[in-house]
């Protein structure tokens, strides 16, 4: 669990450093200022989430003892994948205008720039190793297989967006 909380601290400090920060249970966004306190709470925040919605799925559904231990753990680990996402904060942000003035042409300009379209490529790969990473830490954990690991497993990311998006919410 150590390892991978240094991990987040690392990944938060850095997309933190290119006015990114991971705002989510599965969120990384660049474009807004955020300070070091902020940058490294939220992806905490959203562990925790994360961690708390498995562990109760995981109680629900599975016959096997679960212990919490396990789940913080494999869950912390399996966010290694936020290292390289945070670097995409190095891939430069094209001139966003002003958003009271922006134009629908303005705004495809953007969407379709070769530096938003290169970080998409590149992070959408990331995003789905991370889910992986997160889904075989929680069957791994709780003993589940097939159809009632892969629900349980939707239904606790869903709870953890909602409830990490709406503590961040309140808390910043």
């Amino acid at each position: 669990m150590a390892i991978g909380g240094v991990i987040m601290v690392i990944s938060s400090v850095i997309v933190s450093t290119h006015n990114g920060h991971f705002d989510g249970a599965l969120d990384v966004h660049f474009g807004a200022k955020t300070n070091l306190l902020q940058a490294i709470c939220e992806p905490l925040i959203s562990w925790s989430a994360l961690v708390l919605a498995l562990y109760v799925f995981g109680r629900l559904v599975s016959e096997s003892s679960i212990r919490f231990i396990d789940i913080a753990g494999t869950i912390a680990l399996a966010r290694w994948p936020m290292l390289p996402i945070s670097l995409l904060g190095l891939i430069p942000e094209p001139t966003m205008p002003d958003p009271n003035k922006a134009t629908l042409q303005d705004m495809m300009k953007i969407a379709t720039s070769p530096d938003v379209i290169i970080s998409a490529l590149l992070a959408l790969p990331l995003l789905v190793w991370l889910i992986a990473l997160h889904y075989n830490a929680y069957s791994v954990s709780t003993n589940l297989k097939g159809s009632k690991a892969v629900w349980s497993f939707i239904g606790g990311l869903v709870v953890a967006e909602i409830v990490s998006k709406l503590v961040l919410y309140l808390a910043f």
